[in-house]
């Protein structure tokens, strides 16, 4: 089972699921302590994610991680927000959650009907997902993908002026055999077939990316500004050599020859 992307939309259909990843309801709260009003965007996501089901005609709905956004605890608007989207996807089709680390205290509040999944991932297939801020259990080795959230791909770019363009992205990347035989204690890592990492991009579009085409230091300071860090797949990642994909499907090349200067 090869595992699709949706075009022009950060979601992916594997086997009967339809699968996206950081949500982060309730974001708007953080503008508003900025001085920024901004309404709720959530009934927006859900009606875009109406869409994309009604055209893909999927069973159930996998969510990646970041379902909510406040860390710690959870704000009102999350205590209210949260148990209405996921209780309208509920009443039609399968709901699986796999907690990210925005996500804790989650099941204090998410409507029956809805399965939480463990943190550490789960299989579809021959897919397996996980939302990518920790290690998926060894189960994942048995897998030919495994796809992530968490890490919210965009590619920068600036001009002569200093101006800044930036567009969400798909990321595909092999895993290295060291980092991962060490973790999972492997003797023989020759050996090893490892599964192809998929990264997907966010789905809520307020929340904040994270430019994968520079050094690794610059990334890990931007995933500092949302009090994370990379994931350790995407460190075990070759990520230089991956290659990386616009939402319309678009192939930009691979990630060591996008540079973030023209």
């Amino acid at each position: 089972m090869e595992p699709r992307f949706i075009t022009g939309a950060p979601a992916l259909v594997a086997g009967d699921a339809l699968v996206v990843a950081d949500l982060h309801i309730g974001i708007e709260w953080e503008f508003f302590k900025a001085g920024i009003k901004v309404p709720s965007n959530t009934n927006a996501m859900r009606d875009r994610l109406d869409k994309i089901v009604k055209e893909t005609g999927v069973k159930r709905l996998v969510i990646l991680g970041d379902i909510k956004h406040r860390v710690p605890g959870s704000t009102k608007q999350e205590l209210r927000e949260v148990p209405e989207f996921l209780s309208h996807f509920s009443g039609k089709m399968k709901v699986e959650l796999l907690p990210g680390n925005h996500d804790g205290r989650l099941m204090d509040f998410v409507p029956r009907g809805v399965k939480i999944q463990k943190s550490t991932g789960m299989a579809i297939g021959n897919c397996f997902f996980v939302h990518g801020h920790t290690w998926p259990s060894e189960g994942f080795l048995k897998s030919d993908y495994v796809i992530v959230g968490h890490e919210h791909p965009q590619v920068e770019f600036r001009d002569k002026l200093g101006y800044r363009f930036l567009e969400q992205v798909w990321i595909r990347a092999q895993l290295r055999k060291k980092p991962i035989a060490k973790r999972y204690k492997m003797k023989d890592s020759g050996k090893m077939r490892l599964p192809e990492m998929i990264i997907m991009p966010r789905f809520n579009p307020l929340c904040g990316g994270i430019s994968m085409n520079q050094p690794l230091a610059e990334i890990e300071k931007e995933h500092k500004k949302y009090n994370a860090g990379l994931g350790p797949l995407v460190r075990s990642s070759d990520l230089q050599n991956s290659s990386v994909y616009l939402l319309d499907g678009t192939l930009l090349g691979k990630m060591k020859g996008l540079r973030g200067d023209f």
